[in-house]
């Protein structure tokens, strides 16, 4: 299968408005932070229209508190990614490719069906802000933000990427790992700079 991905869209930045309202109204916590995260945050780039979300919690409260309202709220935890991220919760919204009903936890047992039963339309990650897990996704979303040169460089690449087959639509990111992760570095030594 290809991976799609559409011309930058405005209504990219109204989908987050939507969900961060959706968000807050789930989540009523005081010192809370929804942020647009990933390229569809970036404006002027194509990318995948996935709505990538960052909610900061604004202290280290247990992350499992906020399953049970984003699973009321209309999200798919996906506790599979748990063990390999525990810093993280991991929530989807879903729509539907074929019939049957959609899952509302993917656990580690089960089979991840992407691409073919099910598509995300937002991808919500939940950390605690201030971590250097939480500052790596503003520092590099800030990053291509304010240097057009790797952002288009990043565009390139995906560009690039979205012509290959791929048996799973998640081995996507593995072709841009080596990217991020040298550009994350970088991303975070200038945003520390700057006293973020």
């Amino acid at each position: 299968m290809k991976i799609r991905l559409e011309s930058p869209n405005p209504a990219w930045t109204e989908a987050f408005e939507r969900h961060r309202e959706h968000l807050l109204e789930a989540l009523p916590i005081a010192g809370l932070f929804v942020d647009h995260i990933g390229s569809t945050s970036l404006g002027d780039i194509s990318a995948k229209p996935i709505i990538d979300i960052l909610v900061g919690l604004p202290d280290p409260s247990p992350l499992d508190a906020v399953i049970d309202p984003l699973l009321a709220a209309g999200y798919t935890y996906v506790e599979a990614f748990t063990g390999a991220m525990p810093y993280r919760r991991f929530f989807v919204r879903l729509q539907a490719l074929s019939a049957g009903p959609l899952p509302r936890v993917i656990g580690p047992a089960d089979a991840l069906a992407f691409g073919r039963d099910y598509d995300s339309i937002a991808n919500i990650h939940v950390m605690e802000r201030g971590t250097d897990h939480w500052r790596r996704h503003i520092a590099f979303r800030d990053y291509l933000r304010a240097h057009s040169e790797v952002r288009l460089a990043y565009e390139s690449l995906k560009l690039r990427i979205a012509k290959m087959d791929f048996e799973d639509p998640l081995d996507y990111n593995s072709f841009k790992a080596d990217f991020i992760r040298e550009h994350q570095g970088k991303a975070m030594a200038w945003f520390l700079q700057r006293g973020q």
